[in-house]
């Protein structure tokens, strides 16, 4: 990975401070006690998940997608596997559930859960909607989240929570996601277990997204990831997955990077198989992973 320093793109709508000008002027992240408070940049947490890129345990997905960004075509290394578990691991489980109880302490919501993925989806710039929190409860989130077990221990955890909380109204939908070991097995089935140059350019599309399990598990094959789905929630929470374990998924290569047409960006729709298009008197709004528009953080 090379020098420290940000590129940010963002839409110009989003009121936030300029998270590269404190960075360009400080040589640092932001941190407690700055006039600032750190969890008002967008984005803030995605340059901790490069640095946490860096460690030896780490699948170093983050510098393969830098360093390809920074040459502007593929490398010839190969694409850095990483194996999601079935089983998630204790301590994300309670750290994640101990922020969520902040929440809901604090703000005395029942939408907790969904604050929550909020607040890590504007953390994580996968949002331009900042959460709208009082600062006692950003910073005891901010003392409480830690990406290590989640980076540590491969595993859809918002997800896995979603699915057993379907009594309490975070669920609406009744999302119940394929567990990791089926995607895996489908994703070798259809790919051939195949980690050729030609596989890596394929497009991977999933009409019924959810929290991106799928495509998190064709990763390991592919750069060409898409997916869609009609519940908001769920395609946040593909988008932070795809943030901390997949970054071509939530910030696709462009079409000159991997030499093949691509869909346009959003609004515009997928080519969604025949089957599972909505009929068009639903009005479903389909909503996408691939959100191109979003802006992102860049190390240069």
């Amino acid at each position: 990975m090379a020098a420290l320093s940000l590129s940010q793109v963002i839409p110009e709508q989003i009121n936030a401070p300029d998270l590269q000008a404190f960075i360009a002027s400080h040589g640092r992240f932001p941190r407690l006690g700055d006039e600032v408070q750190p969890w008002l940049y967008r984005g803030w947490l995605l340059g901790y998940v490069v640095l946490a890129d860096l460690h030896p345990n780490a699948p170093g997905r983050w510098n393969h997608y830098l360093a390809i960004l920074s040459k502007g075509s593929l490398i010839e290394k190969p694409i850095p596997q990483i194996s999601f578990s079935d089983c998630m691991d204790r301590t994300g489980l309670k750290m994640i559930e101990n922020c969520i109880e902040i929440v809901t302490r604090r703000e005395a919501t029942w939408s907790a859960f969904q604050v929550f993925v909020d607040w890590l989806a504007w953390a994580l710039g996968v949002t331009d909607r900042i959460p709208k929190l009082e600062d006692d409860t950003n910073e005891r989130l901010y003392r409480t989240f830690n990406l290590e077990p989640l980076l540590l221990h491969p595993h859809d955890f918002l997800g896995a929570i979603l699915a057993d909380s379907r009594g309490n109204g975070w669920n609406p939908h009744a999302f119940f996601p394929t567990p990791h070991g089926v995607c895996e097995l489908m994703a070798r089935m259809m790919m051939h277990d195949d980690r050729g140059p030609e596989m890596r350019t394929k497009s991977v599309m999933d009409p019924a997204l959810g929290t991106a399990r799928m495509l998190l598990h064709a990763s390991n094959y592919s750069y060409n990831l898409y997916g869609c789905d009609i519940d908001p929630l769920v395609v946040q929470i593909a988008k932070i997955n795809g943030a901390l374990y997949a970054p071509w998924m939530t910030f696709p290569f462009p079409e000159g990077i991997l030499g093949v047409p691509l869909p346009p960006p959003p609004p515009a729709p997928l080519p969604i198989p025949g089957a599972q298009q909505p009929k068009q008197e639903q009005e479903i709004k389909m909503l996408r992973c691939d959100d191109r528009g979003q802006g992102l953080l860049f190390f240069d």
